[in-house]
């Protein structure tokens, strides 16, 4: 009988510590989703926040700014630098019209406009030649117009470190195809931020170019600091004219020509 009784007492304890134990684990779960809760209010509110920050404020894309930061020594090797970006022709002036009927104007204009966007979130100064489809010039005869639009060009971006000219490369043999850059021959700092910059965009464009020296170029010839001319690709290629026309692959041609021009002024 007794050993009955201890029995019956042993059970008894066990059963209330299996409820004790219940009681602990649903305490624990609950516990667990209010944390869980929170951390999904908390990751909601810093997600909102970013993109608030990323398209409200400075309008980067993720992906831009993800590659910005993410890339070695491009803030700090940028910073305080004061860079002149000129988007090629605009205005009366639509530049090489590709075999799609895209503009060259157009293309640099948006090209320039990522270009941008990278540089100040590298920390440059940018001085945007245009931001819009405009050109400078006033005289009624196309050709005085456009020598007084490239005199105001050279004369705005005066005080930059470096002057980089945007354009599109037409050809009449249509299958010629990818990005290069030119430089001015009495330039060796040119000659340098050339290459680096050619050497990113071969990454990008589908045929490998050389930077090569150009004396004919008006912003080559005027500018008094480092200047390249930057051909992002032949307008006149029509699978290459559809590149151009892309977002995805315009900010891959902006980040390169940051990359390359990060990597001179880490190196100085």
């Amino acid at each position: 009988m007794r050993r009955k009784k201890n029995n019956d007492k042993n059970f008894a304890d066990r059963i209330r510590r299996k409820k004790v134990n219940l009681i602990d684990s649903t305490k624990i779960l609950i516990l667990r989703k209010r944390v869980l809760k929170i951390a999904i209010a908390v990751s909601t509110l810093v997600l909102f926040v970013t993109i608030g920050g990323i398209w409200g404020v400075s309008k980067t894309t993720s992906r831009e700014r993800m590659e910005t930061e993410n890339t070695p020594g491009i803030g700090s090797a940028l910073s305080n630098l004061t860079v002149a970006v000129d988007a090629g022709h605009g205005g009366v002036d639509p530049g090489a019209v590709g075999a799609g009927k895209s503009l060259e104007k157009d293309v640099t204009l948006a090209i320039s406009q990522k270009l941008q966007v990278l540089l100040i979130q590298a920390g440059c100064n940018v001085v945007m030649i245009r931001d819009t489809d405009c050109d400078f010039g006033t005289g009624s005869n196309l050709l005085q117009r456009k020598r007084e639009d490239l005199a105001y060009r050279t004369q705005k971006a005066f005080d930059a470190d470096i002057y980089l000219s945007i354009h599109a490369n037409s050809f009449p043999d249509r299958s010629q195809h990818g990005a290069q850059v030119f430089y001015h021959s009495e330039s060796p700092e040119g000659k340098t931020v050339a290459e680096l910059v050619q050497e990113s965009l071969n990454q990008v464009a589908a045929r490998k170019r050389i930077a090569k020296a150009n004396q004919s170029y008006f912003i080559l010839k005027k500018t008094n600091q480092i200047a390249l001319t930057i051909e992002v690709g032949f307008i006149s290629n029509q699978e290459e004219e559809k590149k151009l026309g892309q977002q995805e692959y315009q900010e891959r041609l902006a980040m390169a020509i940051l990359e390359g021009i990060s990597k001179y002024y880490n190196n100085k």
